[in-house]
């Protein structure tokens, strides 16, 4: 697994109409690979900047990406996961973030699918993620919420949209089984993984 990391220049007027379109960022993404990679990708700000991460099997080609959405010059980083997944052990502390698409599914009586549905307040999307904690092989410790919104956009031409209810969560945890977590890191957590929703990154404390 390969995890990459490329700078975004939020001055160029391209940038910020992919930046206003969740379907077009997913095409993007898409390019970057020749192949139908298994991919997580989700925007990151840090010190007053934009980043795109991506988690894939393979090297991302960012050029690209680079023409339409970067300074000049800008190639991006990539750095071999493996190595430190292999080195991630139960009872581990681990500080995170992740993004999540805050839904549930309501059901919709026998032999019908659910409705899936935004989680509305602060307190449910943290319980969302408690139960979501639980599956996928860590406790938390301590977290908050630091950003959340709605997305809303047209997906292959199809006339009703596509919303999405994310959460940015940030914070500690510590790993309760190795393997299920690591299996988390690389296929991500919740729904709408496609659209930026369910990378989780973590740091060792």
């Amino acid at each position: 697994m390969q995890l990459s990391r490329i700078k975004l220049d939020t001055r160029r007027s391209e940038t910020m109409r992919a930046l206003s379109s969740t379907q077009i960022l997913h095409a993007i993404v898409e390019g970057c690979f020749n192949t139908k990679d298994r991919t997580l990708w989700r925007l990151d700000s840090l010190s007053g900047n934009l980043y795109l991460l991506i988690v894939s099997e393979t090297v991302p080609n960012f050029t690209s990406l680079a023409s339409q959405l970067c300074e000049p010059g800008e190639i991006g980083q990539t750095k071999e996961y493996d190595s430190f997944l292999t080195s991630i052990q139960n009872g581990q502390s681990l500080r995170f973030r992740l993004r999540g698409n805050t839904v549930y599914s309501v059901p919709m009586g026998k032999d019908k699918r659910g409705k899936v549905v935004p989680h509305v307040s602060e307190a449910h999307k943290k319980q969302w993620l408690v139960q979501k904690s639980e599956k996928h092989g860590f406790a938390l410790n301590d977290f908050a919420i630091t950003e959340m919104g709605q997305q809303r956009f047209y997906r292959n031409g199809k006339q009703k949209p596509v919303e999405l209810s994310h959460a940015t969560f940030e914070g500690t945890l510590t790993v309760t089984d190795a393997e299920l977590f690591k299996s988390a890191l690389v296929l991500g957590i919740g729904r709408a993984k496609s659209y930026g929703c369910g990378l989780m990154t973590v740091i060792k404390i």
